[in-house]
């Protein structure tokens, strides 16, 4: 027998809890940091000094085969394939000729993280001659190794039953611990649990199982989708080696919550994980469901995860309205469709506004009525003119009455189901359908507030005359109701509502959460703000009935701007 060390890594799970991700990678090979899983723990076994390592396998066990293949040391690994799963102990039987080979082994699950040194476990062991020595953690959800102050277990799981001292703790087993090779005589073939042995063991010779708990431990089992992700905060990248999945940040949003897009092949699927404060979650996945049922865009969800305020859904992929137009090749002719596309699907989600009153009531439990747009115009002025701008807010009273004004105005338009932020970011083109984001803040609406959210979108300087041709579109689908004069009054009085709400966002978003690039887009909301009041409604004698009258309060605030 050689008395090196050996290693043994259980990596034949299917991962069951991280479905559907683990339905296309085995859990061993997520990515964490730009490396796989079982990257990591390799990497463990050798700062502990093992070099012969073996690896039982079942699911994807080919795409487990390909990675040990991909390494450069490919011949220190013997990879042992279950036609079925053995379990814990069935596994290390499978193995027995290997392991037998040496007079300890250290295991290790294949699907747990750990940052911690494993030579002082390994020390303690050979210190004290005992039949195993479990690694323990402090997880108290899921305690149940009972571990007296001697740094013997008195029991796993509740067995056997004895009475502990007073001093015992209960802690919880990594996963992680290191065995001699005299277990495998209490292990039979097929499938087994590795606790039976361990329990069997105590009830023989309670000192033969001991257990090490390091006071410092980072551990985690990745056992849920939001612990996965949060495996990846704080560590550096490193993409020396792949599995094979890719897993990448998406950035750029004015959100909290955190989007990741995870990709096998050719299967692709977006995480979001939302701050434990965040009041919207539920609303997103009731709203989520609803749009997907109703052909409105919205992404299939494919897992939820009420308590983490963590979902996986379908990927909408990375194109937008905003992506076309910025890119290069995109020819008029393919933006005027996409938009004329999206104005047909805006009509269609107005379109649901009745269903959505029976079929999803978090779609339409807010309302942008006056008082919320009343609430739009203090954000403007007190994060923009004030936060930005620096204006002192006592000069700035003279603006209340042109604010009510025109918040009466847009609010006596007819409320629709509307998406509160339809703009260009947030539109997405899959194909020939038109997809939905950021959709969370769903309410009823003015009727020409998202088109408005749209056609002004200070993320794009769309020509005037597609927006006059869009506008007609939108003006055509309410003739009989509504003529087109009375659409376009509607639409120059959300348009001035929805720019300030934006720029006030921006000042926000800019100032106060320290997001500095929404700051870029100020120049070019001043300007369609500058564009809206300079059209000839505003100053007609025959006021129509969907403006609210002249602003000149508010324009003579732009004109002191006027060297912004």
């Amino acid at each position: 027998m050689n008395d090196a060390l050996r290693g043994m890594i259980l990596g034949a799970g299917y991962g069951t809890r991280l479905a559907p991700v683990t339905d296309h990678v085995p859990k061993p090979l997520l990515n964490v940091a730009g490396r796989p899983l079982l990257g990591h723990v390799i990497d463990s076994l050798d700062r502990a000094g093992v070099v012969d390592i073996g690896i039982n396998t079942h699911h994807l066990s080919g795409m487990m085969a390909d990675y040990i293949e991909s390494r450069m040391d490919r011949d220190r690994f013997t990879l042992f394939p279950e036609k079925e799963i053995l379990g814990t102990g069935g596994a290390l039987d499978g193995a027995r000729e290997f392991l037998g080979g040496a007079s300890n082994f250290l295991l290790h699950n294949g699907d747990v993280l750990c940052e911690v040194d494993l030579e002082p476990l390994v020390a303690e062991h050979s210190g004290t001659g005992a039949l195993a020595t479990l690694l323990l953690v402090d997880w108290p959800a899921v305690n149940s190794v009972t571990l007296g102050d001697d740094g013997r277990i008195a029991s796993i799981g509740g067995r056997p039953s004895v009475t502990s001292a007073s001093t015992a703790r209960n802690l919880t087993y990594t996963g992680i611990g290191i065995f001699s090779s005299d277990l495998l005589k209490d292990i039979g073939p097929g499938f087994s649990s590795l606790i039976d042995p361990l329990v069997r063991a105590l009830e023989l010779d309670p000192a033969s199982v001991r257990g090490y708990a390091p006071d410092r431990i980072d551990w985690s089992d990745l056992g849920t989708l939001a612990r996965y992700l949060a495996a990846q905060e704080g560590r550096s990248v490193d993409e020396s080696e792949s599995s094979g999945m890719e897993l990448d940040r998406i950035t750029g949003h004015g959100s909290d919550r955190r989007f990741w897009r995870m990709a096998v092949g050719d299967w692709s699927a977006v995480a979001m994980i939302s701050p434990p404060q965040d009041q919207e979650f539920e609303r997103f996945t009731e709203i989520a469901g609803f749009l997907e049922s109703r052909n409105l865009g919205g992404p299939a969800l494919l897992s939820v995860a009420k308590a983490d305020h963590a979902v996986l859904m379908e990927d909408l992929g990375p194109d937008s309205l905003l992506s076309l137009v910025q890119c290069e090749g995109s020819g008029s002719d393919s933006v005027s469709d996409a938009y004329q596309r999206t104005v047909d699907h805006l009509l269609d989600l107005q379109s649901a506004t009745e269903e959505a009153r029976t079929q999803c009531p978090s779609a339409v439990d807010r309302c942008l009525d006056y008082d919320s747009l009343r609430w739009e115009t203090g954000y403007f002025r007190d994060r923009f003119l004030v936060g930005h701008l620096g204006l002192n807010l006592a000069d700035l009273g003279e603006l209340d009455d042109e604010f009510h004004a025109l918040a009466e105005a847009v609010a006596a338009q007819p409320q629709v189901l509307i998406h509160r932020d339809f703009q260009s970011q947030n539109i997405h083109l899959q194909g020939d359908r038109i997809r939905l984001v950021d959709f969370q803040g769903m309410r009823l609406g003015p009727l020409t507030y998202d088109l408005m959210s749209l056609l002004l979108d200070p993320y794009v300087a769309l020509e005037a005359g597609l927006r006059a041709e869009l506008l007609d579109r939108f003006a055509a689908a309410s003739a009989g109701t509504f003529s087109t004069e009375d659409i376009r009054a509607m639409s120059l009085a959300a348009g001035l509502q929805r720019i300030m709400q934006a720029l006030g966002a921006y000042g926000f978003l800019g100032h106060v959460k320290g997001k500095r690039s929404y700051l870029e887009h100020i120049p070019a909301g001043l300007a369609t703000l500058r564009e809206i009041l300079g059209e000839p409604e505003w100053k007609t004698e025959v006021a129509n009935r969907w403006l609210p009258g002249s602003m000149p309060v508010l324009e003579r605030f732009l004109d002191s701007m006027e060297s912004l």
